[in-house]
């Protein structure tokens, strides 16, 4: 006669193949068998921490998956009948609609389940049961849709009653029963998606994992330091790669909705860091376009030269006609003009004599004998060359004048000999001359100074040889001035627009004019920087133009080559357009060696490699339970997901104290 274990052992081997037997006669069987077993031998009473045999074991797993078979799906009917029979009493006694019916009805629900939900008989299957409800527990916040896990969850509840003194035994006897039960599988299953889907370094807020670098910190405080702060994600605040990686995938997801709306706000914030920082320079004209701005500037600049000719020629007619005028000068003495190898000691006779007449380069020496013979202050020889005639510091000042812009802007020979023959022309005049004509020589040589030594300027007040139109065009004087200018030029056209018009009647509203001058050409870089770094990128959704962290890179860089950001902008306006490049690119740019799949098609088969290794995971474990696993386990990747996502929103870690 076979043994109870024996017997037992026969019947787990054969359900999977004659199907799943009535389950009242299996244990009433196993219990006869068992009982004749007993008759020949004197069983030991099994005390509270005694492991069952490998005959309860098996009979126990049996148990527990009729149990949540009958539970997942007898369960189900039965709590609806329960529901349909409660809440048709409580219609018929009249309290439909008080608390006391509400919990009436909740019972014979729970009633209505647990009459068509097998309940353990043995020991081994009720601590089978009540081990299988503690891993079903882990799904419990996430049983609201599904209504079979729920039943399951109850039919745990319920049929697994289990004494305090044997709570010891159930640990160790649900693990080693579910060697060949259903436990072990759906025990495996949640853990190995625990596994998948728990980051190793926590992001919740206030966990001690997820403390900020000082590097993040620093980038935080310099995205929230701009004029309209930049709120930054955990990704962008810390670069680190896993973490980038995460948040640039799932951007494409449907639940990185959050993350693409923050990608929306920081280009917005991006832009509006460049109109606030050209509402700090007070410019007016930088979004009416480049030739506004030039007009600004042209204006300004042309209303110093008026001053300041003005003024010379206030003064020199003041000397003219004062008795210093008349102070006698030697053209033929020599004077020294010039330091070094361009150092030059000669009379103004004695120089033009030494030029070639009649060449092309030698168009301004002999445009200046001309006028000398001309004016009554030298004559000619026999042989063509200058003879010194009496001369006066009056008329030597009248011929300088003549003198002044005889040479074209382009002739580079002509504008040299020009200068020379005007500082032989001081040399001589400046020991005869008086306190009248000294300051108005000095006028003049500030005047020269300002608007026409400096290229930069002079070409700007230069019109077309022969034309009414400026050299420089109005809409070109930005891109002329500051992106072409050297960092000197730059310097002397702001200290020129800003000191304009000294001693002028109208010398403050000059300056004025100046000043905005100035604030119009450092709104236009700003402006610059904006339309370099939007150029051709298209729209959000949101319509506004997208800024691209590399060509606002490559526009700052060249911007700030040898220091000219500092000079057009002040050191601190440059810095925070420095800032906002940075953080422009902590928003937008990922280091190196950051994976992150632009097509999405990597993300899609690994989700699809998933879900079927999933499904292996869960093969042995019955339809219902599988099924209901399956959706819990995604729905709780989701939630991990969302809650990783919620908190990649913070910048920071939220650090409890």
């Amino acid at each position: 006669m076979a043994t109870a274990d024996e017997y037992a052992a026969w019947i787990v081997s054969n359900v999977s193949k004659r199907g799943t037997p009535d389950y009242n006669t299996v244990v009433q069987a196993y219990e006869q068998a068992k009982s004749d077993e007993g008759r020949a031998a004197t069983p030991v009473a099994p005390t509270a921490t005694e492991e069952p045999g490998m005959a309860q074991k098996a009979l126990g797993a049996l148990e527990t998956a009729t149990t949540l078979g009958t539970g997942a799906i007898g369960g189900t009917v039965g709590a609806i009948g329960g529901t349909a029979l409660g809440l048709a009493q409580q219609i018929l006694s009249g309290n439909f609609g008080t608390p006391e019916a509400a919990n009436m009805v909740e019972q014979a629900a729970a009633k209505g389940a647990e009459a068509l939900t097998y309940a353990p008989r043995t020991q081994a299957g009720r601590e089978m049961v009540q081990a299988t409800g503690e891993v079903l527990k882990e799904a419990i916040p996430l049983t609201g849709m599904l209504p079979q896990m729920a039943m399951l969850q109850r039919a745990t509840q319920a049929a697994a009653p289990i004494a305090q003194a044997t709570a010891q035994r159930v640990g160790t006897a649900a693990v080693q029963a579910a060697r060949t039960g259903v436990v072990q599988p759906v025990q495996q299953a949640i853990s190995a998606v625990k596994g998948v889907v728990t980051p190793s370094t926590p992001l919740r807020p206030g966990s001690a994992g997820a403390a900020a670098t000082p590097a993040a910190i620093q980038r935080v405080a310099t995205a929230e330091g701009l004029p309209v702060p930049v709120t930054l994600t955990r990704g962008a605040a810390a670069r680190e790669a896993a973490q980038l990686a995460f948040e640039k995938e799932q951007m494409k997801a449907e639940a990185g909705a959050p993350l693409r709306q923050r990608a929306e706000e920081n280009n917005l914030q991006a832009l509006q860091n460049f109109d606030a920082l050209v509402d700090a320079t007070g410019a007016v004209a930088a979004e009416m376009g480049p030739t506004a701005t030039g007009n600004a500037v042209l204006k300004s600049l042309n209303e110093g030269l008026d001053a300041s000719k003005t003024q010379v020629r206030t003064a020199y007619n003041a000397a003219r006609k004062a008795p210093e005028a008349a102070n006698p000068v030697n053209l033929t003495e020599t004077v020294t003009i010039g330091q070094g190898e361009n150092q030059i000691q000669n009379s103004l006779i004695g120089y033009l004599n030494s030029r070639v007449s009649g060449i092309p380069s030698s168009a301004v020496p002999d445009a200046a004998k001309s006028y000398l013979v001309k004016m009554g202050l030298a004559q000619l020889d026999e042989e063509g060359g200058l003879v010194a005639r009496p001369a006066t510091v009056g008329a030597l000042e009248d011929f300088r004048k003549e003198m002044s812009g005889l040479a074209k802007y382009d002739d580079a020979v002509g504008i040299r000999e020009e200068t020379i023959i005007k500082k032989m022309v001081d040399a001589h005049t400046d020991p005869a001359s008086g306190p009248m004509f000294k300051k108005a020589r000095a006028l003049r040589r500030n005047q020269s100074e300002k608007y026409e030594d400096r290229a930069i300027i002079g070409r700007l007040l230069l019109n077309r040889a022969g034309m009414a139109d400026p050299l420089v065009a109005t809409d070109r004087i930005f891109q002329t001035s500051i992106i072409n200018g050297s960092p000197a030029d730059i310097t002397r056209l702001k200290r020129t627009l800003l000191t304009g018009g000294r001693n002028a009647p109208n010398a403050a509203e000059i300056r004025a004019n100046g000043a905005q001058a100035w604030s119009e050409l450092q709104g236009a870089a700003i402006k610059y920087l904006k339309d370099e770094a939007t150029k051709n990128m298209g729209m959000g959704s949101n319509d506004m133009p997208i800024v691209s962290p590399a060509k606002l890179h490559q526009a700052v860089r060249t911007l700030d080559a040898n220091g000219r950001l500092d000079i057009v902008l002040g050191k601190k306006q440059a810095q925070v357009v420095r800032d906002l490049n940075d953080v422009v690119r902590y928003v937008n740019t990922v280091p190196p060696g950051t994976l992150v799949n632009s097509s999405g098609t990597a993300g899609t088969i690994l989700a699809a490699m998933g879900e079927s290794a999933l499904a292996g995971m869960l093969t042995g474990v019955p339809a219902p339970i599988a099924t209901s696993l399956v959706q819990i386990i995604k729905m709780r990747k989701a939630g991990q997901t969302k809650a990783k996502i919620n908190d990649a929103l913070n910048a920071l870690p939220i650090v409890n104290p």
